[in-house]
């Protein structure tokens, strides 16, 4: 017997011409109750109830005869205590050393029912997949048109030179701010997807929980103070120090307060408390808003899912935001919970991450977050700074161009690598900022035959890589390619002024 026929769970039988039973593997031995000695040699009509029995000789042997295959024949064997199994048969006539054997399939009607409930679950999964799919492909259009709108409308306005002061500044306001709500959908996106790729990497060290609270704070109580939720605190500052990735949870307790804000109406409140609980630290986010639904709330975290699919909902969002949560603080080793007493009353969030109980290293602290207003700089910091711009879009050219001007340097623009190469040839910049992303030679190309100048040729000149390639392992190649800085898109104005004035300092004193 071959080991692979033997291995099938179906049945498999081949018998002679004159019925003597030469072969059966494992799975219709366990079905009929035979040992294999028992049942080699057996006469296949033994195998067979009386009805079956005429059947097989008036039907399917001259019919297997005549065509040399049968298929999709019902039928019963008889098991070795009595019982009649009704199978599915498919078989097959074939010649072997001049000998004709018949070769069956046999699939119990039982299997064959387990089978197609297999089939009719896997159906349904993938049927209710799709319809997610749908669904969330729906909310995504929704809510990256939705920003993109006012971002469009304001703008063909302010080009129209018929706003008033007032109106112009309520203009560039709503440009900012859906424009910073488009980002943040699609770093959900992003984040999604390095998620189910399994390529979120955390940057871990020690930190104090506290601080992370505070950041994220920072971020929403704007808002909370513009609809008159009262945000209150219970941290303990001795609660910690954990492990962890600070921006990142710096993003799961944004998304909790961001989302407690969002559903809590006008004059609610929001309450963060931060305490140890043995060897955890415990953050609990709870609102007096909406509250959840009991049936809802085991899929609160699922990905995709949200209370509303509705057109008319009231809240945005992609249904993502708390999926990612979960996800981030599972990675950090910890958990996360949702309560609600029902719609109306409220909802709270508990977040456990166990606490670090020894450390050497320093303590990490969170980034300023992006969407905290910066202040605005009181002079010009990259003035006698000349920048070589290498971008293939000519919106961001002028964008890139705009801000180094406006901070008072002097900027050089190019469209392409080779472009960019000419430039440097004819009037060598103090600094390169580049894009990877461009037709033909890419920013990675154009570094590599940067660096291979002399370098009083600008083989040595500092460079920048802004990209929409935000991923850590495009960071890595950046800075393996010969760029000293990676940002990615969208980069804030003052970021970038920064990011080109340090670069260009410090390659003043590495001189």
């Amino acid at each position: 017997m071959d080991p692979i026929v033997d291995a099938l769970p179906c049945g498999f039988l081949s018998f002679t011409d004159d019925g003597n039973v030469v072969a059966a593997n494992h799975a219709l031995l366990e079905i009929l109750g035979y040992d294999r000695s028992a049942l080699l040699g057996r006469h296949v009509e033994r195998l067979m109830p009386a009805g079956t029995r005429i059947f097989y000789q008036t039907h399917l042997f001259p019919l297997l005869k005549l065509h040399g295959h049968v298929e999709e024949i019902y039928l019963a064997l008889r098991t070795r205590t009595g019982h009649d199994v009704p199978m599915l048969v498919n078989a097959a006539r074939t010649l072997r050393d001049g000998i004709a054997v018949n070769d069956a399939v046999l699939l119990s009607m039982r299997q064959r029912d387990e089978y197609e409930d297999r089939i009719l679950d896997a159906r349904r999964i993938a049927e209710e997949a799709t319809r997610a799919k749908d669904e969330f492909l729906a909310v995504v259009s929704h809510e990256l048109r939705t920003p993109l709108t006012a971002v469009l409308g304001w703008a063909r306005l302010l080009k129209s030179g018929r706003l008033d002061a007032e109106t112009t500044r309520r203009a560039v306001d709503a440009i900012e701010r859906n424009a910073e709500a488009q980002a943040t959908l699609i770093g959900d996106i992003l984040d999604f997807g390095r998620i189910i790729s399994g390529k979120l990497r955390l940057d871990v060290a020690p930190l104090q929980p506290v601080l992370v609270v505070d950041a994220a704070l920072d971020v929403v109580k704007p808002g909370a103070d513009a609809k008159g939720i009262r945000i209150a605190t219970a941290l303990d500052a001795a609660a910690g120090p954990v492990s962890g990735d600070a921006s990142r949870l710096q993003q799961v307790l944004w998304n909790l307060l961001s989302n407690a804000v969002k559903f809590t109406p006008r004059g609610g409140r929001v309450q963060v408390t931060l305490s140890r609980s043995n060897s955890s630290v415990q953050i609990v986010v709870s609102d007096t808003g909406e509250g959840i639904d009991p049936g809802f709330l085991p899929y609160v975290f699922e990905r995709f899912r949200q209370a509303d699919h509705s057109p008319g909902r009231e809240h945005g969002g992609l249904g993502l935001g708390l999926a990612i949560t979960r996800h981030i603080v599972e990675l950090h080793g910890g958990t996360i919970r949702a309560q609600s007493a029902g719609p109306g009353r409220g909802a709270s969030f508990t977040v456990c991450l166990p606490v670090l109980l020894a450390h050497d290293a320093p303590l990490a602290e969170p980034a300023p977050s992006r969407r905290v207003a910066q202040p605005e700089r009181a002079s010009p910091r990259l003035a006698g700074l000349h920048v070589l711009v290498v971008e293939d879009e000519r919106d961001a050219r002028e964008l890139l161009a705009t801000i180094v001007a406006d901070a008072g340097g002097r900027a050089t623009v190019v469209a392409s690598a080779a472009d960019a190469l000419q430039a440097i040839g004819r009037e060598r910049p103090d600094l390169v900022l580049s894009d990877i992303e461009m037709p033909g030679e890419d920013g990675y190309a154009l570094m590599q035959a940067i660096r291979a100048l002399p370098p009083r040729e600008g083989g040595g000149l500092p460079a920048i890589a802004l990209t929409a390639q935000a991923k850590s392992a495009d960071r890595l190649k950046a800075l393996s390619a010969g760029f000293q800085v990676h940002l990615s898109k969208p980069v804030d104005p003052d970021e970038l002024v920064v990011a080109i004035a340090n670069l260009a300092r410090t390659a003043v004193l590495a001189r």
